[in-house]
């Protein structure tokens, strides 16, 4: 699929994300909107500049927001771990046009291709929002995405630990990007000591 590439002008340095866990869909909330004017009204509310990674547009354009790789502001404590997409629409009272399901599917499609493990869900699941709207097509969006398989699920935390594990690799506590982790496994005492010693330095 191709991305719109757009240059922006960021109030700050953005700062790299350590781990990828969720996707997290959004809608702009006013029925007519562009990636540049979302990144000017997020500067104005002292941002860095655009909270999302991608917006999709109605006709079917998909742009780049932040970089992937970097974090986002698009859901209080969930952006250390998550891509945001965004968009364009008020789908509380408005219904997506087939271009922008069809392209949408398609980059939800490409991001769960590179981060098998990711779970994809809604901002309001997250927080108390209606984002991204009543009649935003979620099942039809992630119906091109692949279910993780037996392994994957194995390198995936529980829901119920996914939140403190996130953190835990974000600090260090855990050493990489928590994609290869069997999280299921026991910890051997040699394990848990330098875990706990990797947690005394924090």
């Amino acid at each position: 699929m191709t991305v719109t590439e757009k240059k922006y002008d960021w109030a700050y340095p953005l700062t790299p994300r350590n781990v990828t866990t969720q996707l997290i869909v959004h809608h702009a909330a006013a029925s007519s909107a562009t990636a540049e004017g979302i990144h000017a009204y997020h500067k104005s509310k002292g941002w860095a500049g655009i909270a999302y990674h991608y917006f999709v547009a109605k006709d079917g354009t998909v742009y780049r927001g932040r970089p992937e790789n970097m974090l986002g502001a698009h859901t209080i404590n969930w952006n250390y771990c998550s891509i945001g997409v965004c968009f364009e629409g008020n789908f509380e009272t408005e219904k997506m046009p087939d271009a922008q399901v069809k392209a949408g599917r398609e980059l939800v499609a490409d991001i769960v291709s590179r981060y098998p493990a990711i779970v994809v869900g809604k901002h309001s699941d997250f927080g108390q929002t209606s984002c991204p709207g009543r009649n935003f097509p979620f099942a039809a969006m992630v119906s091109n995405a692949e279910p993780a398989s037996d392994v994957e699920q194995e390198k995936k935390p529980a829901d119920w630990a996914r939140e403190a594990c996130g953190a835990a690799v974000a600090k260090g506590i855990f050493k990489g990007d928590g994609g290869d982790f069997r999280w299921h496994d026991p910890v051997t005492r040699e394990e848990l000591a330098v875990i706990l010693e990797r947690v005394s330095k924090q």
